[in-house]
């Protein structure tokens, strides 16, 4: 993120930050695994119920608890988790591409930001869980409560 960028204030539930699910998306993948070109592997052989996931499937699970193999679009938009979620992966998205503004000029979604991102040739766990946390720590300095840590 450029120092001059101002990533948007969005609306969040108390208490679940953007960068508590960026963590907690980060930890999924660190335990669970990661996969590309789909939000979850569901024939994973230890899949179970909670499969190696894309970035954007870690933060949905982070935020819902549970794995949300239909997609974050079976959630209602006025539920709580479906809204964490999306603040999330908003904030990951501009963290990733500040204003995420294809070339086509079109507005991308945070989800199609993530997922180019995720999918591309080369990419690796570790980078993955590596920017998911150096995005919840720029949340973090960024937001500060003005309180002791």
């Amino acid at each position: 993120m450029k120092a001059t960028h101002h990533p948007p204030t969005l609306d969040h539930q108390p208490g679940t930050t953007p960068a508590v699910l960026l963590r907690g998306a980060a930890a999924y993948l660190t335990r669970h695994g990661w996969t590309q070109h789909q939000f979850f592997d569901l024939l994973a052989d230890t899949c179970g119920p909670f499969p190696p996931a894309c970035a954007s499937g870690a933060i949905m699970t982070a935020a819902a608890g549970r794995c949300l193999a239909e997609g974050i679009g079976t959630l209602d938009p006025d539920d709580p988790e479906a809204r964490t979620a999306l603040t999330a992966m908003r904030v990951f998205a501009d963290w990733l591409d500040g204003g995420y503004v294809p070339a086509e000029g079109f507005p991308a979604s945070a989800i199609d930001v993530i997922g180019d991102w995720n999918d591309h040739d080369g990419r690796t766990l570790d980078e993955v869980v590596e920017c998911l946390i150096m995005a919840a720590d720029d949340w973090d300095r960024i937001h500060t409560t003005g309180g002791a840590r």
